[in-house]
């Protein structure tokens, strides 16, 4: 069976997503809540990070933010329409325009390629099978029905954290884009109970060539 990755398009949609998402986790009042998750270190460290090395981190080639994606609590009702849940009323009590952004752009890449969505996010490929067969209707709704469905991605690993905002934000292209690379295999080979052996070579044949092409135009 052939899998193939993300697109150079959906590279820039998780950069952009990712840049809004630690600009978020940056600000003092708006990323308050979703620091809490992470060590105190760490979030000194992302306080203090310039405009500049947000756009280098932004480069990782994987959501930065977690939509609890493999919670099975929380996404209990997602296989399963459930026409008489309010959606407006759920949007309007958490309306969160970087929380439907990311929630639609995952089932649109779910919708096209499960594998590419799994490794942007981390999950699963049933999870994102699961996401691809609901409509987008009921994927916002159950979405915005779920407090703190929003996080930063392994938020309690301070080494995860380290690496990227260690040689994650270094000025060398070539460093940091091999500790993105490091991270990404590390989101895709850290779940036990899921084991598909292309991932780790997955990790490298794809997103690697891609990102390279998207840096060229950055003297970051």
């Amino acid at each position: 069976m052939d899998f193939f990755g993300p697109e150079a398009a959906d590279f820039a949609n998780v950069r952009a997503l990712n840049h809004a998402f630690l600009l978020r986790l940056r600000d003092s009042r708006q990323g308050q809540s979703l620091r809490q998750g992470l060590p105190a270190d760490i979030a000194v460290l992302i306080q203090a990070m310039t405009n500049l090395q947000v756009e280098r981190l932004a480069l990782s080639p994987f959501l930065l933010l977690s939509l609890r994606e493999r919670d099975e609590a929380c996404w209990y009702s997602l296989g399963s329409d459930e026409p008489n849940l309010n959606l407006l009323g759920a949007t309007s009590r958490h309306s969160d325009e970087l929380l439907t952004t990311a929630v639609s752009f995952l089932w649109q890449l779910a919708s096209r390629n499960s594998y590419a969505a799994r490794l942007v996010s981390g999950a699963n490929l049933g999870w994102c099978e699961r996401l691809a067969e609901c409509t987008l209707l009921h994927v916002l709704r159950t979405a915005a029905d779920r407090d703190g469905l929003l996080q930063a991605r392994f938020a309690a690993d301070e080494d995860f954290w380290r690496k990227l905002l260690g040689p994650g934000l270094s000025s060398g292209s070539r460093v940091r884009h091999s500790a993105h690379v490091t991270c990404l295999q590390w989101l895709l080979t850290d779940d036990p109970a899921v084991h598909y052996r292309r991932v780790r070579s997955a990790a490298c044949d794809n997103p690697v060539p891609t990102l390279s092409v998207a840096e060229k135009p950055r003297s970051h």
